[in-house]
């Protein structure tokens, strides 16, 4: 899956338009992120470009997404998900 469709899922799971691209820049940082986070893990490159993933790293995102300054962590599930991966 393209980093495009998956910014369109995180729009869906974060309940952001899939239109919109107000916030685009900082999902695609996140996205970023999680992918780079999962690869460290060692989520393998062909796991992470299969659709196995897509909630995976949605998830991580919107993790990401509602941190409170300087507080940032995977939920308990994100993590959970990645180990299965």
């Amino acid at each position: 899956m393209t980093n495009a469709q998956l910014l369109i899922e995180c729009k869906k799971g974060l309940g952001i338009p899939e239109e919109s691209t107000a916030f685009d820049g900082v999902l695609n940082q996140k996205l970023m992120a999680v992918k780079s986070y999962m690869k460290g893990a060692g989520v393998s490159d062909t796991v992470l470009d299969d659709d196995l993933s897509v909630g995976a790293i949605v998830v991580g995102v919107t993790d990401l997404w509602s941190i409170q300054g300087g507080d940032i962590k995977f939920s308990p599930v994100f993590h959970t998900l990645v180990t299965q991966l």
